[in-house]
């Protein structure tokens, strides 16, 4: 078995939380931004399954649990939003969502 060091991990996690802020800042369009969180969100969960599978002497698949869990929910929320912006044909440009304000 290949031993990996933890840090080449944090570099990859880092690199991809990165571009994930990157896309999110840089871009206008809701659904690039909801990708880019969703790779944020993928180096925080590489991040911290490396750490819990150092230090953690419990199982690992209860991390996991967890960590899926959470995406699942977000999942059915981003289609539950994306629904309610198709009834009202409304755009996916976020400057025009100016009646979410109101």
């Amino acid at each position: 078995m290949i031993d990996v060091p933890i840090e080449y991990f944090i570099g990859i996690s880092f690199a991809l939380f990165s571009i994930g802020i990157v896309g999110v800042v840089a871009t206008r369009n809701f659904l690039l931004m909801i990708l880019s969180v969703e790779i944020a969100l993928v180096a925080a969960t590489l991040l911290a399954t490396v750490f819990f599978y150092a230090t953690a002497e419990g199982d690992l698949m209860t991390l996991l649990f967890a960590i899926w869990s959470v995406a699942a929910t977000e999942a059915i929320a981003l289609i539950a939003f994306y629904r309610y912006l198709g009834r009202y044909e409304t755009s996916l440009d976020v400057s025009r969502l100016s009646k979410l304000r109101e």
